[in-house]
C-alpha cells in the first residue's frame, strides 16, 4: 500500500457555536417585530427600522450600514439566510473562534452594505452580505492551506459562491453588490484576524485594516457625492 500524507487539520475551537445561534435568534426576533409593526405591507416601516436607504446614509445615518444585516424582507428570505447562517456559521465559528468569527460577520455585513450603497440605489435588507463574508473567510483558509481546504471542502465552497453570484446577476430583486462586498469584507477581515489560534503578523494586520478603512472611506465619500444635494 502506498503511503499518503494526510493534511493536518487546522486548530479549531471546541466551544459551542453560541454566537451563530445568537445571531440567528436576533434575526428571527427582529423579523417578528417587523411583522408586528406591519413592515411586511409597508416598506416605509422597514426603512424606519434600519433598512439601507442611501440618501439617509449619506445624510449621516451610518448605522444603517450594519442594521440591514438583522432585517429581512419576507419569511422565505429569513428562512434561507438563517439556514445558511446556521449551517456555515457553526463551521466558521469553530475555525475562527467566537470573537474573530463575530468580527468577520459584522465587518462583512458592513462591507456588503457599503458596496450596495455605492452601486445600488434601492432599499435593501438581509443577512446575505454577512453570510457571504463567511465564504470570504473560507477563501482565506484556502489561501493559507489549500491542501487542507480541498480535503475538507473540495469544490463545494467555490461552487456555492459561483452559483449564488451568477444567480444574483440573472435574478431581479437580489442585491448582488451586497454579496460581492460581503465576500470581500469577510476575506479581508479574516486576513487581518487569522484563524483560531493563528498569530497574524502585526504589519499585515495594520496594512489590511488601513486598506479596509480607505475602502470604507472612499465608499462613504462616493455616496455623499451621489446622494446628497449640491
Amino acid at each position: 500500500m502506498d503511503e499518503v500524507n494526510t493534511p493536518a487539520r487546522p486548530a479549531v475551537s471546541r466551544r459551542k457555536p453560541v454566537v451563530t445561534y445568537t445571531l440567528a435568534a436576533i434575526c428571527a426576533a427582529v423579523y417578528l417585530l417587523e411583522m408586528l409593526m406591519g413592515a411586511d405591507s409597508n416598506t416605509f416601516i422597514l426603512a424606519l427600522m434600519g433598512a439601507k436607504v442611501n440618501p439617509w446614509i449619506a445624510a449621516g445615518e451610518y448605522w444603517r450600514l450594519l442594521s440591514p444585516v438583522f432585517l429581512h424582507g419576507g419569511l422565505d428570505h429569513l428562512a434561507f439566510n438563517l439556514y445558511a447562517l446556521v449551517v456555515w456559521g457553526r463551521v466558521l465559528e469553530a475555525m475562527y473562534g467566537r470573537a474573530k468569527y463575530l468580527a468577520i460577520y459584522l465587518i462583512a455585513g458592513v462591507f456588503g452594505n457599503l458596496c450596495s450603497y455605492v452601486f445600488s440605489p434601492y432599499l435593501a435588507v438581509g443577512a446575505s452580505g454577512a453570510i457571504f463574508g463567511l465564504f470570504g473567510a473560507l477563501l482565506y483558509f484556502r489561501k493559507k492551506d489549500k491542501i487542507a481546504f480541498n480535503a475538507m471542502f473540495g469544490m463545494q465552497v467555490l461552487l456555492i459562491i459561483g452559483f449564488n453570484l451568477f444567480y444574483g446577476f440573472i435574478r431581479t430583486g437580489i442585491d448582488n453588490f451586497a454579496h460581492i462586498g460581503g465576500l470581500l469584507g469577510g476575506f479581508l477581515a479574516a486576513l487581518a484576524l487569522g484563524l483560531y489560534g493563528e498569530r497574524v503578523p502585526k504589519a499585515r494586520r495594520i496594512a489590511v485594516i488601513a486598506g479596509m478603512a480607505v475602502l470604507a472611506g472612499a465608499a462613504i465619500v462616493a455616496g455623499q457625492i451621489m446622494y446628497l444635494p449640491h
